[in-house]
């Protein structure tokens, strides 16, 4: 799902976006993939597990950012 669509859905006013990790791919780091928990502020729960993925094209320097 695209970053407006996730937002959407999980507002960053009701939840917290925790960082747990992040790696890269391709032979110059064009792929950045970043690992997330989704908590509700209201009760502190995890409510979901995210995964964050924003990739750049080297030829044309394009970029796609999506959430999975």
């Amino acid at each position: 799902m695209t970053d407006d669509e996730f937002k959407e859905q999980y507002p960053p006013s009701q939840f917290d976006y925790v960082r747990t990790g992040k790696r890269t791919k391709g032979h110059m780091g064009q792929t950045e993939i970043e690992y997330y928990n989704i908590i509700d502020k209201s009760t502190g729960k995890i409510v979901r597990n995210a995964i964050y993925t924003e990739h750049t094209n080297v030829r044309g320097l394009d970029s796609s950012e999506y959430w999975d």
